[in-house]
């Protein structure tokens, strides 16, 4: 009896050490796996993530993160399925993490071609409490579908009383990517009546007047902002971009060569240069100022530079290069709206190319080329990364 009883706490013991085991293993792969969705390495993520579900810890956030590694690579119905498993193990998580993993559930569902049930889960989501960014979202469906009057309910009551110069942008960017600025140029002017105090103050004014065309107004605000503080980079950018809106690439090159030797700017500001070479036409020369802000520490840079480096491949026609780049930026990026539709756009040509292959025709990329560049903003929808 007594052997036995020692047999017994001898397992539980055992049993105990191998649930340590698997805790500690889970949490060490679960932490991989953030990091590899840092790095925006998604097939390697995914793979750490699984590691830790088979572990049986952390699976709230272990199927999240998979749905983002899966979102990542526009695997939308794995995503989903990922999602909803997260919501099953949620319990005791809190309304905030729920909330967020809803957000990437409806994302994948518009993207998968499932509106109405993304649009089931912001009804639901509106229902319990009023979310700015929920009823932005669900005006963004509205206004894609041509319902007008439920999007500008949506968006006016989104913004209605806000501070945050972003979401008003955001808006007006809805309506410009359907070529109704004229429409959307309301939540600007609205923008320009807030009450702003902060640091970033004449930066969100001149990103306003920038949107708006008036760049006399624009320069001033920022040339004041940036000799009140040198080191205000986003003023900075934007100075460059409004020279660039008029043409005046000297002065945008100037503005943003001064910025190179700073540490804190530089990444930013080869960022510029390479805006300034891609208006120039000289790609070789964009691709190094794109390297060498690439090897500074900078996250918030290194999107815009990614994001160019894409343009640069599409301008120059190195289509496989340019798939490449852009599987690595929604990897990185996987809600960036600009980056999904240079996937869009890449995938499609590849798909053509394809027929035009298969039909035995010649697939000369003269001929595709101007497609490209009517159908690719490549000279406007480069990423200054000021907003």
């Amino acid at each position: 009896m007594k052997k036995k009883f020692i047999l017994t706490v001898s397992c539980i013991f055992m049993a105990m050490s191998l649930a340590g085991c698997a805790r500690t293993d889970a949490r060490t792969a679960y932490k991989e796996g953030c990091a590899y969705l840092t790095e925006g390495k998604s097939v390697q993520a995914q793979k750490k993530f699984e590691e830790t579900i088979v572990n049986n810890y952390y699976l709230a956030e272990a199927y999240r993160g998979q749905g983002i590694a899966l979102m990542a690579q526009q695997l939308y119905p794995d995503a989903c399925i990922a999602f909803e498993k997260s919501l099953l193990n949620a319990e005791g998580k809190g309304t905030k993490f729920t909330r967020d993993v809803r957000l990437y559930l409806a994302y994948c569902r518009e993207n998968n071609g499932q509106k109405e049930k993304a649009l089931k889960i912001y009804n639901d989501l509106l229902s319990k409490s009023h979310d700015r960014e929920v009823l932005y979202l669900r005006g963004k469906i509205y206004l894609n579908d041509g319902n007008i009057r439920k999007a500008e309910k949506d968006l006016d009551e989104a913004v209605s009383g806000s501070t945050d110069f972003e979401l008003y942008v955001n808006v007006y960017q809805c309506y410009a990517a359907l070529d109704k600025s004229a429409d959307g140029s309301k939540y600007l002017e609205e923008a320009l009546s807030i009450e702003d105090t902060s640091s970033s103050a004449s930066y969100h004014k001149g990103l306003i007047e920038y949107y708006l065309k008036n760049y006399d107004d624009a320069r001033e605000i920022l040339i004041k902002a940036i000799n009140a503080d040198s080191s205000d980079k986003k003023s900075m950018l934007l100075l460059g971009q409004v020279y660039l809106a008029t043409n005046d690439v000297s002065d945008a090159r100037a503005v943003y060569d001064s910025y190179t030797g700073n540490e804190e700017t530089a990444a930013s500001a080869y960022n510029g240069m390479a805006l300034c070479d891609i208006a120039e036409g000289n790609y070789a020369s964009a691709l190094q100022n794109i390297e060498k802000g690439l090897n500074y520490e900078d996250s918030e840079a290194r999107q815009g530079l990614l994001f160019n480096q894409i343009v640069v491949y599409e301008n120059e026609h190195e289509w496989e290069k340019a798939r490449g780049a852009v599987a690595a930026y929604v990897a990185a990026y996987p809600m960036d709206e600009a980056g999904m539709r240079e996937s869009k756009f890449l995938n499609r040509t590849a798909e053509e190319s394809a027929e035009t292959s298969s039909a035995g025709t010649s697939s000369d990329t003269s001929s595709s080329s101007s497609e490209a560049t009517s159908d690719v903003s490549a000279t406007e929808e480069v990423s200054s990364g000021a907003s």
